[in-house]
């Protein structure tokens, strides 16, 4: 049977190319759209868990852009006094002020990293949330540990591992998942130690000048309320404490996630319609075969093939040609995946969580089995026509050669 099947498709050869070429076509679309879906909705929870704040309370001057704030971790050297949490705190209704405080750029020389790093200081509590959220995390910093981004170091910068910061030794107190975000090449240590070498760095001297000591000063507050639906009022009362501007997370969250759908529906509505196009070319392939290969079948009826073996001829052609078209389709998929994160990832200013090896075997199987099913589908109708012809009444018609 198996070589009936081969036999068919080849002698058809390049009908079977066009079939398997749209099928793979569609299946590569639908596969890379799942993907890019995936990541994207786990990047986005991922960004809102790390945050761990309903709205960012930054300084007035700060020409922040919303999106940048909370997704690429790049923050600029921005200060206000941190008296400014104390009022914060004094509102009714917030459940948790946590603050950031932000230092300078720099260059590892050790690695060849294009994007600038950026050394962010976080309180403890900042601490715990991320390190729940690591394979590897722990709860606590020592003043002389940091935590650092997923893409930094490479292999070498494991737990424990020592790495040189502005003229310091610094230990890594664990590694950050990837997000691909810009921190993933962010460096965050203790608060405390943040304003230490902020203060000790000569380049920021000039900031120290105009802002005040850095002892005394922060970047940005996360604030989590109780209640979300006194979060518009929340955020009312704390521009009206004045010199701050509020970033309200939730609205920010919400525009990016329509963004993001909006781009993936769009690659899976194009995936679909390829994907469309192919099962409509496989049940007119199909439908026409009934026609245009009645003699071929009504010779293998008459040579002894039963209805049911002409069935599973048949149909076992529309399995070979959606099968194939999968097996193509795949890593064609997994190509145009890599090919769009990378596009999309140039900036490091979306949220991503790249796929586990379950989600992309479990996405690779069901986009398989799914096309298989389509293909057997197509046939059907068109096997079962088969398998009606009669023998006699063909050859009468003078339609075997």
């Amino acid at each position: 049977m198996l070589r009936l099947i081969s036999a068919g498709l080849l002698r058809r050869r390049w009908q079977s190319v066009a079939t398997v070429l749209a099928v793979g076509l569609g299946v590569g679309l639908l596969f890379a759209a799942i993907l890019l879906q995936r990541g994207l909705k786990q990047g986005l929870e991922l960004s809102r868990q790390r945050l761990g704040a309903d709205l960012l309370v930054v300084p007035a001057r700060a020409s922040v852009d919303p999106d940048h704030a909370l997704f690429a971790g790049s923050p600029l050297n921005v200060y206000m006094d941190r008296g400014v949490t104390e009022k914060v705190k004094s509102i009714p209704g917030i459940r948790r002020v946590e603050t950031q405080f932000f230092t300078q750029s720099l260059r590892l020389e050790c690695c060849s990293v294009d994007t600038e790093i950026r050394l962010v200081g976080i309180e403890a509590s900042a601490v715990e949330r991320l390190a729940a959220m690591s394979k590897e995390g722990v709860p606590t910093l020592q003043p002389d540990e940091v935590i650092i981004g997923g893409r930094l170091l490479g292999g070498v910068g494991k737990r424990g591992s020592l790495i040189e910061l502005l003229g310091g030794i610094f230990r890594v107190g664990f590694r950050l998942e990837p997000s691909a975000t810009a921190l993933d090449y962010s460096i965050l240590l203790p608060i405390d130690t943040a304003r230490k070498i902020a203060g000790q760095s000569e380049a920021l001297q000039f900031l120290w000048k105009d802002a005040g000591a850095p002892e005394n000063l922060i970047s940005a507050i996360l604030v989590e309320v109780e209640d979300d639906a006194r979060l518009p009022g929340i955020a009312d009362r704390l521009e009206a404490i004045g010199a701050v501007k509020v970033i309200r997370a939730g609205e920010t969250f919400q525009r990016f996630k329509k963004l993001t759908d909006a781009f993936v529906y769009v690659l899976a509505a194009a995936g679909a319609i390829t994907a469309f196009g192919g099962i409509v070319y496989l049940v007119s392939h199909f439908a026409s075969t009934a026609w245009d290969r009645k003699g071929e079948w009504a010779l293998y009826r008459a040579l002894g093939a039963s209805r049911s073996r002409t069935v599973v001829l048949v149909v076992g052609e529309a399995i070979a040609l959606s099968g194939g078209g999968a097996m193509i389709g795949l890593p064609l998929g997994y190509l145009f995946f890599r090919l769009g994160l990378r596009r999309l990832a140039a900036q490091n200013a979306f949220p991503f969580v790249f796929p586990s090896a379950e989600l992309l075997a479990v996405a690779a199987g069901m986009a398989f089995v799914l096309y298989v099913i389509l293909g057997m589908a197509s046939a059907a109708w068109p096997a079962f026509k088969v398998a009606r012809l009669e023998p006699a009444l063909i050859m009468a018609q003078g339609d075997i050669d």
